[in-house]
Formats: C-alpha cells, sequence, structure tokens
C-alpha cells in the first residue's frame, strides 16, 4: 500500500550543534605536497580542498562522505541520501527516510532485494518489508554516525557477503571514534511535532600506547503524521570501541534501535476526480486512532464497517515495530607491510510487530474458524466486545557469522581471498489479539496475550 506521511511543511531546521573538540585527521606528506603543487592546499578563503583520485577498475562506484549525508538532512537515512546519486530511485513515506513499510529502492533497475548491503563489512540481508534475514541500514546505525557510504550502480564486488542477487551493493562505514574528547549535540525540530535529537561523546585517545578510542552516541526522534495522528519514532544507541597499533586494529560496534512506525491504509490520487479540486488533491483513509469513541461509532453491534466504503474501510491503527541488537568485533592483522588478514565474528537478534487493529467484520472468517460454535454477538464478546480485533504478523530473527579476508599488494597486482559463514535462526508467526472496548491498545505497544495463533514456522539456515 503506498502512502505518503510525516510530511512536514515547514523545512525542517537544526537549531543547535555544539562541538566542544573537532580533531582533524592530517593529509599524508604526498597529499600533502600534491596540494601544495597545485596551489590548492592553502584556499585564500579558509574552504578545504576536495581531492579525487580515479583508477581504473572494472565496476561502477560513487563514495558520498558521512558530511555530506547531514548537509541533505541532518539524521537522513542512508537511503534518503543516496537517492541524489545517478541511477539510483528510493521512495518512502517520510522525510528522513526511515519507514520501512512503503520504501521502494531502485538501482538501475534491479529491486531492493537484488541488491546486497553490508555496514562495516557484516551483511545486513534482505531489505524486503517483513523479512526474515536482515536489518535495515536506518536500523543498524545512527545516521550521523555514518563515515560513508559507497555505492555500486553497476555488479556489486565479489567480495561483500550477500545471498542477494548483487544488480548492485551498498556499503556503509561507520564513523570511527575522534582522537579528542569531545561532545556533540544537536536539535533538529519541524512542523508537525517533528523532532529529532542527536548526541555523542568521544573519548579521544586513551590506554598505555595513545591507540585507543571510543564512543557513545544516541538517537531520539518523533514526528506525526501530516493528515493523521500517528507518530514515527523511536530510540537508537551506537558505541564503538577501537585500538589501533603497528600489528594492526582492533575494533568493537554495537547497535541498539528500538521503534514505532504507525501506517495509514492508503494514500492515492482520485481516479476519476469529480472535482477540479480532487484533480490535485490526494485520496486519504487515515485510520481513526486515538479517537476510540469514533472508532466505536464506524462499525456497526457486529463490528461490519459501512456498506457504502466497500473495501475502502478504515482500522483503528496500523504499525510496523521493531526491536534490534547489532554488533560485531572485528580484527585487522597486519601480517607484513603489504599483507592484511581481517576476521569478524557479528550477531544481530531482531524481534518485530506488523499490527493492524481492524474492524471484525473483515476478518470473521478467520475468527469464525477458531470460535465456530459462536454466534457473531458472542464472537464480538470473544474479541474484545469493541468490534474490532487485532492482526499481528510477529517475527524473530537470529543471526551470527564470521567473514575473514586475506588481502595482498604485489607489485601491481592486487590480491583477495575471503570466506564467509553465516547461521541464521528465525521465526514468524500470526496471532490475533482482542481489541478491548474499556482498555483498547495503542499502536506504540507491543501486543499481548493473543487469542489463537493463525500459523507459525521456524527456520534454520546455513550459508557458506
Amino acid at each position: 500500500m503506498g502512502s505518503r506521511r510525516f510530511l512536514p511543511t515547514l523545512s525542517l531546521a537544526a537549531l543547535a550543534t555544539a562541538t566542544l573538540a573537532v580533531s582533524s585527521p592530517a593529509f599524508a606528506a604526498d597529499d600533502a605536497a600534491a596540494a601544495a603543487d597545485t596551489g590548492s592546499g592553502d584556499a585564500a578563503d579558509g574552504s578545504n580542498p576536495i581531492v579525487v583520485t580515479v583508477a581504473k577498475t572494472t565496476r561502477s562506484a560513487t563514495e558520498l562522505a558521512g558530511t555530506e549525508i547531514q548537509k541533505i538532512l541532518p539524521g537522513v537515512s542512508a537511503f534518503g541520501a543516496i537517492q541524489t546519486l545517478p541511477g539510483v530511485m528510493y521512495q518512502t513515506a517520510d522525510p528522513w527516510g526511515n519507514n520501512e513499510q512503503n520504501m521502494s529502492l531502485y538501482i538501475h533497475g534491479f529491486a531492493i532485494n537484488q541488491l546486497g548491503y553490508t555496514l562495516d563489512g557484516v551483511p545486513l540481508g534482505d531489505l524486503s518489508y517483513g523479512n526474515i534475514t536482515g536489518i535495515s541500514p536506518q536500523r543498524a546505525v545512527i545516521s550521523e554516525n555514518i563515515g560513508n557510504v559507497v555505492v555500486a550502480t553497476g555488479a556489486g564486488d565479489l567480495g561483500i557477503p550477500s545471498l542477494n542477487n548483487l544488480g548492485g551493493a551498498i556499503e556503509l562505514t561507520s564513523s570511527d571514534p575522534a582522537k579528542m574528547l569531545g561532545l556533540q549535540l544537536a536539535q533538529t525540530i519541524g512542523s508537525y511535532g517533528t523532532s529529532r535529537t542527536y548526541g555523542r561523546f568521544d573519548t579521544g585517545s586513551f590506554g598505555a600506547d595513545g591507540g585507543s578510542s571510543a564512543y557513545v552516541a544516541v538517537a531520539r526522534q518523533r514526528a506525526r503524521a501530516w493528515d493523521f495522528n500517528g507518530r514515527q519514532g523511536g530510540w537508537q544507541v551506537n558505541a564503538k570501541y577501537v585500538h589501533e597499533n603497528e600489528a594492526g586494529k582492533l575494533t568493537a560496534f554495537f547497535d541498539y534501535s528500538d521503534k514505532q512506525e504507525p501506517n495509514e491504509d492508503g494514500t492515492t490520487t482520485y481516479v476519476k476526480p469529480a472535482t477540479a479540486a480532487q484533480a490535485y488533491t490526494p485520496y486519504i483513509r487515515p485510520f481513526l486512532f486515538p479517537d476510540f469513541a469514533a472508532a466505536l461509532a464506524y462499525v456497526d453491534a457486529n463490528g461490519n464497517t459501512p456498506a457504502s466504503e466497500g473495501s475502502n474501510y478504515r482500522n483503528y491503527f496500523s504499525a510496523a515495530l521493531r526491536t534490534d541488537y547489532l554488533g560485531y568485533i572485528r580484527y585487522d592483522a597486519n601480517l607484513t607491510d603489504n599483507v592484511t588478514w581481517s576476521n569478524q565474528v557479528y550477531y544481530h537478534h531482531n524481534d518485530g510487530q506488523g499490527v493492524v487493529a481492524g474492524p471484525l467484520g473483515q476478518s470473521l472468517s478467520v475468527a469464525k474458524v477458531y470460535f465456530p460454535d459462536d454466534t457473531i454477538a458472542q464472537l464480538v464478546e470473544d474479541t474484545g466486545g469493541s468490534g474490532y480485533i487485532t492482526r499481528v504478523t510477529q517475527y524473530r530473527i537470529d543471526r551470527e557469522g564470521l567473514v575473514s579476508t586475506l588481502k595482498a599488494e604485489m607489485g601491481n597486482h592486487n590480491i583477495e581471498l575471503g570466506t564467509w559463514y553465516e547461521h541464521n535462526s528465525g521465526a514468524n508467526w500470526r496471532n490475533w489479539y482482542a481489541l478491548d472496548a474499556d482498555n483498547p491498545t495503542d499502536p506504540y505497544h507491543w501486543q499481548q496475550h493473543p487469542l489463537f495463533v493463525q500459523y507459525s514456522f521456524q527456520y534454520r539456515t546455513d550459508a557458506l
């Protein structure tokens, strides 16, 4: 179902960003010399030079720096940022590009389930809505913590761990901790109750050899839909630790994401506009939450919707709820000056609910199977007495894996050998819940105590 929601009419504005300390990496001696030779190293207006390096390659790839991503919109998702690149088409239902149920991504004609995705080398899996193998980039890392995004609009790199057809690939890299102690704070506000708060604390370098550094970052976001009273939002936490010396680089990363995305039943245009205004006015069918009195009045005593609306009936609410934990430990060993061996272990756990609280009359054929002896009046009572019943598709994902890569530079040749193993164990099931007339639930909390389970399945897969 297509829709466009959470669309502020006023421009979002970052009101304040406080940075106590900012560190800038030193340019390599060769780059500095090259800049001096061209006269671009010390611009009179204080602007930084942009250095573009081009090498012969058999595939097309474009890199977008994290600082450029934040210029598009503070907190914008990686997908929302790359839609500016040639050959990329991305659409979704909110200005940050976070909403997953309504997202559509194509890269040169390849759809979202035909692309590969990684974060710091960790495979993110299939990103189709309701998938049982992956996590979206917006849930895997806070936008402000993205170091860069590389988009391969042609064939993806053979070294990318992915079970999808590699019609293209999106590789995200999280930023490393700063070498100096620092604090970043940012607040973004807009119309329709839009608010995004971001904070990050960097420890700076510490330890006996000064090779350790770390950060912890937190983001809180919320925004109300423009045409119904649903609030998209959630919390996200990132933590990263790096220790680097001549022997190699140790990296540990953790991500926690908890989000709620209420969704509308449908937004479209009038196929046969009756007036001139309808030719450009969107047709909407918003849910009724939080006006429970209106929801009770909308259905009759048997939970039936107005006959005049046919299939275009309205639900009380619908939402996508997702909670994720993602982490990895990686060590890049410098075996020699020209040979490195990287080993990475990772783990991802996800719990999800896709919730629709709709009129009982529209789900009567399902409910009657589990209450075959009930009259309609008894069935209404068994499902909470409200004339509504809540359908929930539930998800669980547990993925763990190992990525090992050996790289060697031999003169003009680069040799890379790698292996990837992943075990995925999960479940998917459909529960139905009562919607109590005296104590109705909402789209922001997990449904509890199901009436019955319509179906369920568990799976275990191994990829090598």
